[in-house]
């Protein structure tokens, strides 16, 4: 039932107890089961078997309850049924068969409880697998003390039922929280696409922006007719620079601007391609390469930023070739 997007933790994140939340469901089960011990155990609860399993079965709902993970760790599945077995034979010890009492079966309820967060926790298979253990046990038990199946099946018969709603109300908790963790990751998405483009579109105004403020002039310039040798340049130049910051914008940065200013002054035709993706340059891949462009005395120069594997190139008209390979990506 999730998203191909939406994880069990981030479900479940949604249906943990943790914080006060979870301490105070906590206590509310030790105070409702003493209660309930105190009010109806009769004299089963006059021994001590009978408030250890008390406490018991209190350390098992807080190893449900009070855990971060989702789905529950497997080391506390265990530990919970293990003490449901334990805390039963305990209690069972203490029923009595006659009297005005009855079968005195509070720590069923209780277990029942431990069972339903095992379940809403993501491991509705194994709160089932603790059921399965209690009623075998009640069931053996009512064998060997009554001769008579059905005297065991009465004292548990009840928590099935009440399984039953809490997996039903456990699965469609979980679905819910697995549909609201899908709409958040969506309008998460939704909010992150419209924050780039909104950054994007700044970032577009800004480079126009400086664009502008270094173009008008001397369109202004040339459109007056008021354009000298030394100007003409100057201009040449601006257009390589803003070629440079198009197609080689990684390249475009010192020491290696410099280097191609000058070679450009020099009359040397240079070109910037930046043709790699996802390739991170230090300051020594820069400063190589702005040596070599500084060393090299050609009519054309070509430095290339390739990826796969990631290389810087600087390549003459004549032929000539030299590299260097990027040690980091």
């Amino acid at each position: 039932m999730t998203n191909s997007e939406t994880t069990p933790n981030e479900a479940g994140a949604l249906l943990r107890f943790g914080g006060w939340a979870g301490w105070t469901l906590l206590a509310s089960f030790v105070v409702v089961n003493v209660v309930i011990a105190v009010l109806a155990g009769g004299p089963a609860m006059g021994d001590g078997h009978a408030w250890a399993a008390l406490v018991l079965l209190t350390a098992a709902a807080a190893l449900a309850v009070l855990a971060r993970r989702d789905p529950l760790d497997l080391w506390r599945v265990l530990a919970i049924i293990a003490i449901i077995f334990v805390s039963t034979i305990l209690m069972l010890e203490q029923v009595l068969l006659t009297g005005p009492g009855g079968y005195l079966n509070w720590n069923y309820n209780a277990a029942n409880f431990i069972l339903f967060a095992l379940a809403l926790r993501g491991r509705i298979g194994w709160a089932w697998i603790g059921l399965a253990v209690g009623t075998a046990i009640t069931c053996i038990w009512s064998l060997l003390a009554t001769h008579a199946l059905y005297q065991g099946f009465y004292l548990i018969y009840g928590e099935i039922g009440a399984l039953l709603a809490g997996t039903f109300f456990a699965i469609v908790l979980r679905t819910a929280a697995n549909r609201v963790v899908t709409m958040q990751s969506v309008q998460r998405r939704r909010v992150g696409e419209e924050h780039l483009r909104a950054e994007t579109e700044r970032e577009r105004a800004a480079q126009l922006a400086l664009v502008r403020h270094r173009v008008i002039p001397v369109l202004t310039t040339i459109a007056a007719g008021r354009v000298s040798s030394a100007q003409r340049q100057e201009h040449r130049l601006l257009e390589a620079v803003l070629r440079d910051e198009i197609r080689g914008t990684r390249l475009a940065v010192e020491p290696l601007a410099s280097a191609v200013r000058a070679a450009r002054s020099r009359g040397i035709d240079v070109v910037l391609l930046d043709d790699a993706d996802d390739v991170l340059l230090a300051w020594d891949d820069l400063e190589w390469a702005a040596d070599v462009v500084a060393d090299v005395d050609r009519n054309r120069i070509t430095v290339r930023l390739s990826g796969d594997p990631a290389v810087i190139t600087v390549a003459t008209v004549d032929g000539d070739v030299v590299h260097r390979q990027i040690a980091g990506r």
